[in-house]
């Protein structure tokens, strides 16, 4: 199965529907959370004059308390949202009807997402420290005077893409794996492990997918940061990301666990 020309027919077909789920968490996160807050600072890199490591957490976080009840927010809006847009993708394979009930009906185990990701912001968190961590490093070394120069700014944007990566594929995991406690009721332990085996028999296909969508989002935000209208890039960047990510997680679960798919066949379209 070619999963990049699914998942693309899928969503663009379904882009109205799509929106629908998420628009209400992404606006939410775009405006107030900048959660691609590290792709804006490596592209504004050279302009920072950084001494120390709160410099980079500052330039790139800054959060304060409020931020903190933000975060919490949004997280729980964007457990809502991605537990609705499941349950309309599945609804949608299963019967090949597309309704918005379709997002209520399937979709009951909203504490299966809440638990994906919960542990999908811990893992992010982690692996931005790490990246900044290694940032700092390089900067403490190359840079004169804390000013940026050519060789900390090529490393920097060699640890964001392998960090981004990294974090992109334990998403693609963890969304496999609160679709398999979804639909079938195992245990994460058990999601997670049917889910790694259901990733890595496709691997290079699905990284291929995850390198374009990261290429693309990447693209978009620095585009969006240069041009000063960093709210529209992240709003547009996570519009691609999680949908998409949600997509190909319910095509790799079903290929890789035989289930027949209705939704390529004509369309009864109800609201």
């Amino acid at each position: 199965m070619n999963y990049l020309k699914e998942v693309l027919n899928y969503y663009f077909k379904n882009f109205i529907y799509i929106t629908i789920f998420c628009i209400i968490p992404i606006v939410f996160l775009s405006l107030l959370l900048k959660p691609f807050a590290l792709f804006e600072f490596v592209v504004e890199y050279p302009n920072y004059t950084i001494t120390d490591f709160g410099g980079f957490y500052l330039a790139v976080y800054g959060i304060g308390w409020l931020d903190v009840l933000w975060i919490v927010l949004g997280l729980l809006l964007l457990v809502v949202s991605l537990s609705l847009l499941l349950g309309f993708i599945e609804s949608h394979f299963k019967t090949g009807k597309v309704t918005l009930l379709n997002g209520f009906s399937l979709n009951s185990n909203v504490l299966s997402v809440l638990k994906v990701i919960l542990i999908l912001a811990i893992f992010s968190y982690i692996v931005n420290i790490v990246m900044m961590l290694l940032m700092f490093f390089i900067h403490y070394l190359c840079a004169s005077n804390g000013t940026g120069n050519v060789v900390s700014t090529i490393f920097n944007y060699i640890f964001v893409i392998a960090g981004t990566l990294v974090i992109m594929r334990g998403f693609t995991l963890l969304i496999q794996t609160g679709i398999g406690m979804m639909i079938s009721g195992s245990p994460f332990n058990v999601s997670f492990s049917d889910g790694t085996r259901a990733v890595f028999r496709n691997a290079w296909q699905i990284f291929a997918i995850e390198t374009i969508l990261f290429v693309v989002v990447f693209a978009v935000v620095a585009v969006c940061t240069v041009l000063n209208i960093t709210w529209l890039g992240n709003i547009i960047g996570l519009m691609l990301f999680l949908p998409i990510e949600c997509i190909l997680g319910m095509i790799i679960f079903f290929d890789f666990n035989d289930i027949k798919r209705y939704d390529k066949r004509r369309l009864f379209v109800k609201f």
